[in-house]
């Protein structure tokens, strides 16, 4: 029988009901030449004292320097490839979940984040048997995990976003919002659009989208066009970073072990508040610095299409009101159920959990979305296959690097990471704990960010460092708030400090016909503000509103 060893813990595999999970390594005074030497005799170590019931010699976690060191090795080696060796995403942190993966003992199979019930805590697992294939084989296990918990969310997302483009849905809110404000109100306007569409729409694709209705509306009003490229950076970049089903807070909501109905739901009650904020700089930034529309690019303005029907406003909000309705009818019902429901109210939740599924919610929106294409546009089944292949092409590689970095997190958990600063809250009070962990996730998600550009990786590697703390933190009642507050907190410092290595910048600077110094002083200090502003209105709710 093999067991693991947490925080002083022995289990065994079976009572854990995870077999594939975590790391420890309780015989730090014998230290081998290598790694896997050290792994293979902290292996016999442990299942020897496990078999003959002493447990007295084992310690309580690695030793310190040792996830420390992984830690760094890893970071270093995503960093390094990304930046200085321009490796793409996915390699790069593959890499680096091979590099940890070799600081951790070969008996070590997974990582168990449940926090379920009152005395359960994250933990590591260890196995019989210690063989040198382990340093790989946990790698594509926590690969195929990460997958299993986003694949099909990613994908359907993809597809939704592209045949609400082809459908005509994404032009028909943009000219609703545009026609119920007016043209005074044009910027609010924009934002609205680029906030609705950037939960299924990637970033990208909605600022592709929207620049050509902001250039139309400077033709009209000869001003004001600084004020509507921000309004659009700021809708779009919000959703982006704190709603799911976009990557970044999807992985972290994964990698936090958390239902995406509490993450949606404040995502959206932190991100239009924030989106105001940014308006507010952004009509700031544009009296301070009155910027001309210059030509665009003739590709790119080749590539606009114009549709000549368009679908009804409500018919085209369903796909992205539909998994958000569900999924937060089912989260809210469970809520104030508490903690004893009647059969029949255990029934009701039963078919609302499962409407409610967040697989389940966005395969209905994206076969929605599908059904404007045909209905509106009269594509053929030729064409929607098409569509949905475009989809899933793009789509299919943002999976790709979202479940690498879930991987890179995993294999990270197994390491024990959260000993090495587990000390610093020992001795804090609940509240403070929780506190100290949104600043520390803020701020190593906006240093990784100003590191190496991409939000998504940079909400990758927090959530890693700080998701087995938050969890060691709430399973013993010391955070304070639901872990869910943690999302827009990583989101928030994965925003701040976008330049030059951020693609973000570029699409913001090319398709806007804006200089690299206009960018700098449009386009960054938006996000800046945004993300900080995410970060302290999380805060400020999970202190006001813990949903403990």
């Amino acid at each position: 029988m093999s067991r693991f060893v947490c925080h002083g813990s022995v289990v065994s595999d079976a009572e854990s009901g995870n077999p594939s999970v975590g790391s420890a390594d309780a015989n730090s005074d014998r230290v081998a030449s290598s790694p896997a030497a050290t792994s293979q005799s902290v292996a016999a170590h442990e299942v020897a004292a496990s078999k003959s019931g002493d447990t007295s010699n084992l310690k309580q976690g690695p030793p310190l320097w040792r996830p420390l060191l992984a830690m760094c090795v890893g970071v270093a080696v995503v960093l390094l490839l990304m930046i200085r060796m321009k490796f793409h995403a996915f390699v790069a942190l593959i890499l680096g979940a091979v590099a940890i993966s070799c600081f951790i003992p070969l008996n070590v199979t997974g990582f168990n984040r449940s926090v379920k019930g009152p005395a359960a805590k994250p933990h590591v697992v260890l196995s019989e048997s210690a063989e040198p294939v382990q340093v790989i084989s946990r790698v594509t296990s926590s690969l195929g995990n990460s997958v299993a918990g986003i694949g099909v969310l990613i994908a359907m997302a993809s597809i939704i976003g592209k045949c609400m483009l082809v459908s005509g849905a994404a032009d028909r809110i943009v000219q609703a919002a545009l026609k119920a404000l007016g043209e005074k109100r044009a910027a609010t306007a924009l934002m609205i659009s680029s906030f609705i569409l950037g939960i299924p729409v990637f970033f990208d694709t909605v600022f592709y989208l929207l620049v050509p209705l902001a250039r139309s509306l400077h033709r009209q009003t000869g001003k004001d066009y600084m004020l509507y490229l921000g309004a659009i950076a700021v809708g779009g970049a919000v959703t982006h970073t704190l709603v799911p089903p976009t990557p970044g807070p999807l992985l972290v909501a994964e990698t936090l072990q958390v239902d995406i109905g509490p993450v949606i739901l404040i995502g959206l009650v932190v991100g239009f508040p924030a989106s105001i904020i940014g308006l507010w700089v952004a009509r700031w930034i544009n009296r301070r610095m009155p910027t001309p529309m210059r030509p665009m690019p003739s590709a790119a303005a080749q590539s606009e299409v114009t549709l000549t029907r368009l679908p009804g406003l409500v018919v085209s909000l369903v796909p992205v009101l539909l998994p958000v309705v569900l999924i937060s009818v089912a989260t809210i019902f469970k809520t104030l159920l508490g903690s004893d429901p009647g059969p029949f109210q255990k029934s009701i939740l039963g078919w609302l959990e499962l409407a409610g599924n967040a697989n389940l919610a966005m395969t209905l929106a994206a076969l929605f979305s599908i059904f404007l294409c045909w209905r509106y546009q009269g594509h053929s089944l030729r064409e929607l296959s098409d569509h949905a292949e475009d989809a899933l092409l793009s789509g299919g590689v943002i999976i790709l690097i979202t479940a690498a970095g879930g991987a890179f997190g995993n294999l990270l958990a197994m390491t024990e990471i959260q000993s090495v600063v587990e000390s610093l809250f020992a001795n804090s009070g609940q509240q403070y704990g929780g506190l100290v962990l949104l600043t520390m996730g803020f701020a190593i998600a906006a240093i990784l960010k100003i590191a190496q550009g991409s939000s998504t990786v940079a909400m990758i590697i927090s959530s890693s460092l700080i998701g087995p703390i938050a969890l060691q933190l709430a399973a013993q009642g010391q955070l304070g708030f639901h872990v869910a507050y943690l999302v827009p907190a990583l989101g928030g410092g994965s925003m701040v400090g976008s330049w030059m290595n951020d693609s973000g910048f570029w699409v913001y600077a090319k398709m806007g016909v804006v200089t690299e110094q206009e960018t700098l002083r449009s386009w960054t200090i938006l996000l800046c503000v945004i993300g900080t502003s995410a970060f302290l209105l999380a805060t400020a709710l999970a202190m006001l509103l813990p949903m403990v």
